[in-house]
């Protein structure tokens, strides 16, 4: 177990044992942090939400009383801000970050609301949480960062109640618009932010989901639009660029079908499987 920064009492980040490898990752989502503009305005973000909406009403339910543990924070500082939404349908919310720019500019979106979330800046891998902590866990775009992500999986299995549930998000390897390889050509060029990525298929994450003790009950995804468009409206919306007032109109037929049937998802550059921890586990 390890300390943590809580961010909203400034209580002090101990490191890890290994911590020079886990310094450097922060260091390198600290420097991104820094690079990056709020994009949470953007047409595109605004799908994406409503996706995160979707998907969390049909794998939850009624959020009402709910603790909820979300793994990362880049949504809330840059993002779709979908922890503030779970907490204002009643969740009962944490969120954390390993990255400190992340974190204090997740909290000082929440603090400009006047709703201050309990963040955390913590490591995926070593979750500061006593067993069986959590209703549900939600990590979107996270752990396909980080090559020891087995680890993440056996701790989000760990932190859930027996019975809660886990939704659990990464690149799809067999996107529709093909977007690890686009990742893979901006990264041969140094163009992409976010590397390393690692991509799934949806065999190759419920297998990693099982050997977690977590039982998958549903593959879903979310996000079935080009990653170009979703590329360009960012790039005109963080500059002030005035053709991202079209990225609507292109979004536009992707949202349509997405909104309204769920299969459209299995093809998105997000594969989701919800999955629960069973009620008996090994380790009860």
């Amino acid at each position: 177990m390890i300390d943590v920064e809580t961010i909203q009492t400034g209580a002090r980040f101990e490191a890890a044992p290994d911590s020079s490898l886990r310094e450097r990752q922060r260091g390198d989502w600290d420097r991104i942090a820094g690079s990056v503009r709020d994009f949470a305005d953007a047409p595109s973000t605004l799908y994406y939400r409503r996706c995160e909406i979707a998907l969390i009403e049909h794998a939850v339910g009624d959020l009402r009383g709910q603790r909820v543990l979300k793994l990362d924070l880049w949504n809330e500082a840059f993002n779709t801000r979908i922890l503030d939404w779970m907490r204002s349908r009643g969740a009962k919310v944490t969120g954390l970050d390993l990255s400190r720019v992340v974190a204090h500019r997740a909290r000082r979106n929440a603090l400009a609301k006047g709703q201050p979330l309990p963040l955390l800046r913590a490591d995926i891998r070593e979750l500061p949480f006593p067993s069986g902590s959590f209703d549900v866990v939600y990590t979107m775009g996270t752990i396909e960062h980080i090559d020891e992500y087995p680890q993440s999986l056996r701790e989000i299995q760990r932190v859930l109640k027996p019975g809660g549930r886990a939704i659990v998000g990464v690149p799809h390897k067999w996107n529709l618009f093909l977007r690890p390889l686009m990742v893979w050509l901006l990264d041969a060029f140094g163009q992409y932010l976010y590397a390393p990525e690692k991509s799934f298929s949806s065999g190759e994450l419920r297998r990693d989901l099982e050997k977690a003790g977590l039982r998958p009950v549903e593959r879903t995804g979310i996000l079935t639009l080009p990653g170009f468009l979703r590329m360009a409206d960012l790039f005109f919306h963080t500059r002030g660029i005035p053709l991202h007032r079209l990225s609507p109109l292109f979004l536009a037929p992707f949202q349509y079908l997405e909104t309204r049937w769920r299969w459209p998802g299995r093809f998105g550059y997000l594969l989701t499987w919800i999955a629960s921890k069973p009620v008996s586990t090994p380790e009860s």
